[in-house]
């Protein structure tokens, strides 16, 4: 794999970064103090035709390379942490639909997704559930001549009430476990759904995250993604394309936090002249820091190569991403000192984006059984006697 970045990638990535730091940067603190989702900053990055970059031209996208995602990810992140998220997750609805959906729905729902008109959500997780969702998944959609009834609630949704889009784990069949579940498109306005609460979090307070409730929503048969009973795998393939996102969106992170270190270190006085940056502990400190980024740069340009197959090393990143971000970030509070931990310095930001984002889906547990399987030769799937055979 060749690592240097061809022109055009050079010229993509220059581009984000100088839109992310004209439209994201200077209004980053703010939205993340009010939990405001800058639905301005929305419309700059699809003006900026990034929605659409792994959308094939027929369905109005530009059909780029993953790569190109990748660069631009990291480079809305370095600017906020909650801006990317809320990209990478109406991305994932998309490709779920270009993936998985029937050439109408693609006609449907691609075009606005891909020009960034209307927003996509995934909604997979439910108060009772976790890492074992697929058993304890409550959300139901019963069929009713041409339509689906569907009674439940989700939590924990990303663009919760400002996406139009939502892609929807519900329970088919309970008799089949796992095997029973679904995957349907259910619009924003759709009678009988509507938005309960939105979290209050430590981190990644821009993307509005909050629960999703149905209420006899009546969905048209139409709508269902795949077949009855492929939600599971549908889930897997999303959850998948999360975790090739999410070292680009942690490469961000540290890479702001490494930054704003840098140029403190090199500032703060201590004793005469001299900067916290002349001693050697700071300036191993910055080393290892600088190491971690390309560390996640790396894992972030190689999740975006899958070889054929389903690549574990995509699951084994995600979960390593998270991790070095948490790194970084506290290193760079330590280097701040007490003003790491005030609102005047971004550097406090950075640390609770990570810890937040530390937590997103899918669970550690998730990613770390689907890297194990791939590793031992196991095929994707419920557990054994869990409702059918591995799909």
């Amino acid at each position: 794999m060749d690592l240097r970045l061809s022109e055009e990638q050079q010229m993509i990535r220059s581009t984000v970064k100088d839109l992310a730091a004209r439209e994201i940067a200077p209004i980053a603190e703010e939205i993340d103090q009010t939990s405001r989702f800058p639905k301005e900053v929305i419309k700059k990055i699809a003006d900026a035709g990034l929605f659409g970059m792994l959308i094939p031209p027929p369905f109005g996208g530009t059909g780029g390379e993953r790569l190109n995602y990748s660069l631009a990810l990291e480079e809305i992140a370095a600017a906020s942490a909650s801006v990317a998220w809320c990209f990478a997750a109406s991305v994932d609805v998309a490709f779920a639909i270009l993936a998985f959906g029937t050439d109408e729905q693609r006609k449907k729902y691609l075009p606005t997704l891909a020009k960034g008109e209307k927003l996509g959500a995934l909604a997979n997780t439910e108060p009772g559930g976790g890492a074992n969702w697929m058993m304890t998944l409550q959300t139901r959609a019963v069929a009713s001549d041409n339509e689906y009834v569907v009674n439940g609630s989700k939590c924990f949704t990303t663009n919760a009430g400002e996406a139009d889009i939502y892609v929807v784990t519900v329970r088919t069949d309970p008799a089949k476990g796992p095997m029973g579940i679904s995957t349907l498109i259910i619009e924003k306005n759709t009678p009988g759904f509507s938005f309960g609460k939105l979290e209050d979090k430590l981190g990644l307070r821009a993307d509005p995250t909050g629960e999703l409730i149905f209420e006899d929503c009546r969905v048209p048969k139409e709508n269902i993604l795949g077949q009855e009973g492929d939600g599971m795998r549908i889930a897997q393939a999303a959850g998948a394309m999360d975790c090739a996102a999410q070292p680009a969106i942690a490469a961000g992170i540290a890479r702001a936090a490494l930054e704003a270190s840098v140029a403190y270190t090199k500032q703060r006085t201590v004793v005469g002249p001299n900067t916290l940056a002349n001693f050697d502990a700071v300036q191993c400190t910055i080393a290892d820091m600088a190491a971690t980024v390309e560390a996640l740069r790396l894992l972030s340009y190689r999740g975006a190569f899958p070889e054929g197959q389903p690549d574990p090393l995509i699951f084994m990143g995600a979960i390593l991403s998270r991790q070095l971000a948490m790194d970084v970030t506290a290193k760079a509070v330590e280097l701040h000192g007490g003003y790491g931990c005030t609102k005047g310095f971004a550097v406090e930001r950075y640390f609770r984006d990570a810890q937040t984002f530390s937590l997103v889906p899918p669970t550690a547990d998730f990613m770390r059984a689907a890297a194990g399987k791939m590793l031992l030769g196991i095929p994707m799937g419920p557990p054994p006697g869990a409702g059918g055979p591995p799909r």
